[in-house]
């Protein structure tokens, strides 16, 4: 059997109730359902990480988050899922324009053919930037206003941030990628991160308008003034309006795959690296929490050896994508992939899901990400299909949730339930010294990383609220 093509489609901050296939009511997403039918929808997915730079180690290197170093560059001596496949025969490319942390300098090329990132498409210097003075008036009223408050920084990048000056649209992603693939002649591995769900929820260009850069910055206010409701009903109405957009994007992916004879040798996977908040407990957009809004994530596996129409309710986590798509190319697993492959349950196999599934991340305090402020505090969480027992360094505190009694982690039963929080707590106290000890492997042999001192770079990180 020939050796098949492989898409991975990352969409940034996609929750996993976000899509049709996986309940969500009122937002349309037909061409992810149809996908979905035609192949395997897995609905307790959970990323290892619950933001960018946390969660992509474990997806593209099959590493625990702080064993990578969480917001360092990955490791230099990691083996990545690109390097693998090119090493069998595959043509490999990315295309991620828009997101500053997934680069060159942080060692997200390696093993790819053709490498498109954000300063391919966003230069450090160049027209598109305003004037001296007003840039670095600018910059400084975006830092004093994410050393307040990250709320407030939002409401200032929602109405001052350029339309188009952070993101690519995922059309154009999708058009490159589609271009590529029909030029390559063997086996191919094509990655596509898309950022068009991503905060702000104001259109791209060509989609722009100023009612809703208006209904965005209202939202946000209404937060800040302790209005929640009917601002939340907007963010996540735009939110909503994003997703339905992907999705069309992703139909004409889709689409053009199959004009061009592509998909009856392509397994197609759609995620995302993380979720999105919407105050479920206190915070907006994507920080360092560890609830389910922000590590549940779609995942979507189709293609040819996929069967069609499965629904898999067990456990999995991201840190299994690389070495199940090597499973599936018939290329072996390196030794430095810490996760398991999945690969059994898109078989429809029963029984093969991850028992526990471990999140990590690092925060400034009180689980906030702050322009400016270093990360010193480790939290942690070991969950179970219906269990998940969440430490944070900070206190230190524990939180233990029923996730089949309480899904939205309301009550906490750490002190209730001694028997399960002992059970999880053995489990994570397992995994947290493995994790050291790995991170001690890789220490002082990273990527070089994006320099602490490039203000350029800070102001752009900053504004896609990850500083």
């Amino acid at each position: 059997m020939s050796p098949k093509n492989l898409v991975l489609i990352t969409v940034d901050s996609l929750r996993y109730d976000a899509l049709g296939c996986d309940g969500a009511v009122g937002v349309s997403t037909p061409s992810l359902d149809g996908l979905a039918r035609r192949g395997v929808l897995l609905r307790q997915a959970v990323a290892n990480g619950p933001r960018t730079q946390s969660s992509f180690p474990s997806i593209m290197c099959s590493l625990y988050p702080l064993a990578a170093g969480e917001r360092e560059a990955l490791p230099a001596e990691a083996t990545t899922l690109a390097e693998a496949l090119r090493g069998a025969g595959y043509r490999t490319a990315a295309l991620n324009p828009s997101n500053p942390f997934l680069t060159r300098e942080s060692g997200y090329h390696r093993g790819f053919d053709l490498f498109v990132d954000f300063w391919d498409v966003h230069p450090r210097q160049g027209p598109h930037l305003a004037p001296g003075r007003w840039r670095s008036m600018k910059r400084r009223v975006h830092d004093a206003m994410g050393r307040r408050d990250l709320g407030f920084l939002m409401l200032f990048q929602a109405a001052f941030q350029r339309e188009g000056g952070q993101y690519l649209t995922g059309e154009v992603i999708v058009d490159q990628g589609v271009a590529w693939a029909r030029e390559q002649g063997g086996p191919f591995f094509l990655w596509l991160h898309l950022m068009d769900v991503h905060y702000p929820y104001t259109p791209l260009p060509g989609q722009w308008s100023w009612r809703d850069r208006v209904r965005c910055m209202a939202g946000m206010a209404g937060l800040l003034a302790g209005r929640p409701r009917g601002a939340l009903q907007r963010l996540r109405s735009l939110y909503d309006s994003r997703v339905e957009l992907v999705d069309r994007i992703l139909g004409q992916l889709l689409e053009r795959m199959e004009e061009a004879g592509l998909c009856q040798r392509t397994v197609v996977v759609v995620t995302s690296d993380h979720g999105e908040r919407f105050c479920e407990h206190g915070g907006h957009a994507h920080g360092p929490d560890l609830y389910e809004e922000l590590l549940r994530v779609p995942l979507i596996v189709s293609g040819p050896g996929i069967p069609a129409g499965l629904e898999s309710p067990e456990q999995v986590s991201l840190i299994g994508m690389a070495p199940t798509l090597l499973e599936l190319a018939g290329v072996p697993v390196p030794q430095s992939f810490a996760g398991k492959s999945f690969l059994p349950l898109l078989q429809g196999r029963s029984g093969c899901g991850e028992p526990y599934a471990f999140s990590e991340a690092m925060h400034s305090g009180g689980r906030e990400s702050r322009v400016g402020v270093a990360d010193r505090y480790r939290v942690m969480s070991c969950r179970t299909p219906g269990w998940k027992l969440i430490r944070d360094e900070q206190g230190p505190v524990e939180e233990l949730y029923d996730l089949t009694a309480d899904p939205g982690e309301r009550t906490n039963l750490v002190g209730e339930r001694l028997t399960m929080a002992g059970e999880l707590r053995r489990e994570l106290d397992r995994h947290q010294e493995e994790v050291v000890r790995e991170a001690s492997r890789f220490a002082d042999r990273r990527e070089r990383g994006i320099a602490a001192d490039d203000d350029d770079v800070r102001q752009r990180l900053a504004a896609l609220g990850y500083l």
